[in-house]
C-alpha cells in the first residue's frame, strides 16, 4: 500500500507561472495539489482548512507584503513548511524570504527536476541536504 502523497498548496499570482507548478506537480503521485492561491486573501481563506504540509509560495515583487504573509501562514499552519520561490534578479530577496519563514529557497530559474527534488526533501526531512543544487538555499546556511 502505498503512503498518501503529501499536500501541497500553490501561492502564485501570476496565472502563466502559477499553471507551470501546478503542471510539474500534478503527475507526481508522491505529491498532490491541495490547493492554488493567487493572492493572500484568498490563501488565507484556504490555508487553516487544508493544513497542507508544503505551502510553495512564489515571492513577488521586492517589499514586506508577501513576507509578511508568510510570516502570517506560519502562525496559521505551524506544521506546514515554506518553500519560497524567488527571483534570482532581486539581490537579498532569499536571506529576506528565509528570515521571514520560508524553511527553504528556490529560485524561479530552477527546473521542472530541481523543483520536485526540493519538494521531496522537503517532504522526507527538512535536515537533509540540498546535494549542491545551486538554486536551492535553506534557513540556516546562509
Amino acid at each position: 500500500m502505498q503512503p498518501q502523497p503529501t499536500t501541497v498548496m500553490v501561492i502564485e499570482k501570476h496565472p502563466l507561472m502559477r499553471a507551470a507548478i501546478v503542471n510539474a506537480i500534478a503527475d507526481e503521485p508522491d505529491l498532490t495539489i491541495g490547493a492554488i492561491a493567487a493572492n493572500g486573501f484568498e490563501t488565507m481563506q484556504i490555508v487553516e482548512n487544508l493544513q497542507p504540509r508544503i505551502i510553495l509560495f512564489a515571492i513577488g515583487n521586492p517589499g514586506v507584503d508577501d513576507l509578511d504573509m508568510m510570516r502570517e501562514l506560519h502562525k496559521r499552519v505551524p506544521t506546514a513548511v515554506v518553500l519560497a520561490l524567488i527571483s534570482d534578479e532581486v539581490d537579498g530577496q532569499s536571506q529576506s524570504a528565509l528570515e521571514y519563514g520560508a524553511d527553504m529557497v528556490l529560485a524561479k530559474t530552477a527546473s521542472r527536476a530541481e523543483l520536485l527534488h526540493t519538494l521531496r526533501l522537503m517532504k522526507v526531512n527538512m535536515e537533509g541536504s540540498e546535494e549542491n543544487n545551486p538554486h536551492v538555499h535553506r534557513r540556516g546556511s546562509g
